[in-house]
């Protein structure tokens, strides 16, 4: 039997108040309401936006969630963790005036701003899954004293997984910075010295000093690499290379198993939004503006994180003709994060979609 994924059609271009009363309508139908009770904690999971990115979900589009739990006594709060990467969203204090700066404030939102693993990420507590890859998962602290989570993802490509969004928004998401580090072991770059021109950008980048001077060039050093990959990011010249035909899918799959984590944490309490609008060639963690790839579609609402992600696809598959790898990282396969997380019991990519109209 398939999940069920709500959905209406909206557009950036539309006012911010028709698409706050779309948000309202998707909560209604999805019935979200009934996932708190009074007095019960909501942690509203989204992404902040990266300094200059201005295409990540607006203050407003979490307004009409925060109004709709605190009408049913719920006590929401909007949150994220910190990053590995060496970033103004890579401690607490930076992240914070970082959001504030984006609107996401208590007066622009209606509930407090808070980060969810601590000063530096490492804050975190162990749940056992039923994983192929892992026993354990280590998750940001807050997460476990927390009553209900209800994520809010931006769907874009993905540098290393060709696919951002739930499952993504929940795994790396919501991991402390050991959950981080396990997940991205598994992609270690390494510097094409013939493309490399010794503008050393990476080197002031790394968080870690993993990548030194060697003659005229850059060198990482494997055993120091994180593979958080914003040697990728800010590489200029595509002299940082990945091996993505293994690492993406196992990246993937690590994700996937963090995302279960995230899930079992909070069985039965937990609510998912789609946001496939300016759906960007990379994810909001990129520092600079974007330009969407591929038409707006809408809004997605459900309990399963599978069925959500699968449905953003398939819906942009339909719009744009083609699937969204094709306009972002054509070498990648973002569905193996889909196909893993069902395999393991997060969701299936079987769903009825019900759409919603004005």
């Amino acid at each position: 039997m398939g999940a069920t994924v709500w959905f209406v059609r909206a557009s950036v271009q539309e006012p911010v108040e028709a698409i706050a009363a779309k948000i309202r309508r998707l909560f209604e139908a999805a019935e979200f309401g009934k996932l708190a009770e009074p007095g019960e904690l909501v942690a509203i999971k989204m992404h902040f936006g990266e300094k200059h990115n201005d295409t990540h979900v607006q203050p407003e589009m979490v307004w009409p969630i925060v109004q709709s739990l605190i009408a049913r006594g719920a006590k929401p709060f909007v949150t994220d963790t910190n990053v590995l990467y060496r970033s103004e969203r890579s401690n607490a204090v930076d992240h914070l005036l970082l959001a504030h700066r984006h609107g996401f404030t208590p007066e622009r939102v209606g509930a407090p701003v808070l980060i969810l693993d601590g000063l530096r990420g490492n804050q975190e507590f162990e749940i056992e899954i039923p994983g192929q890859i892992y026993r354990k998962v280590s998750l940001a602290a807050g997460l476990a004293l927390v009553d209900v989570l209800i994520t809010v993802s931006h769907v874009t490509g993905h540098i290393a997984m060709g696919l951002g969004g739930t499952l993504k928004n929940m795994g790396m998401g919501l991991s402390s910075r050991m959950g981080k580090l396990r997940q991205h072991s598994a992609s270690k770059p390494y510097v094409d010295q013939k493309a490399c021109t010794g503008c050393w950008v990476c080197i002031r980048w790394c968080p870690e000093d993993a990548i030194v001077r060697e003659g005229q060039v850059a060198w990482i050093d494997p055993d120091r690499c994180i593979g958080c990959g914003e040697c990728l990011t800010v590489c200029r010249f595509d002299a940082v290379r990945h091996d993505w035909r293994v690492e993406s899918a196992e990246l993937q799959r690590r994700v996937a198993e963090h995302a279960l984590g995230a899930a079992i944490s909070k069985k039965g309490k937990l609510g998912c939004f789609n946001f496939v609008l300016n759906v960007t060639k990379d994810c909001d963690c990129l520092g600079r503006k974007q330009v969407p790839v591929v038409p707006d579609v809408g809004i997605l609402a459900s309990t399963d994180p599978v069925a959500i992600d699968a449905a953003a696809l398939d819906l942009i598959r339909e719009v744009a003709g083609a699937e969204l790898f094709r306009f972002a990282y054509p070498h990648l396969d973002g569905r193996e994060q889909l196909r893993h997380a069902e395999k393991i019991g997060l969701g299936t990519q079987k769903y009825e979609l019900v759409e919603i109209t004005a």
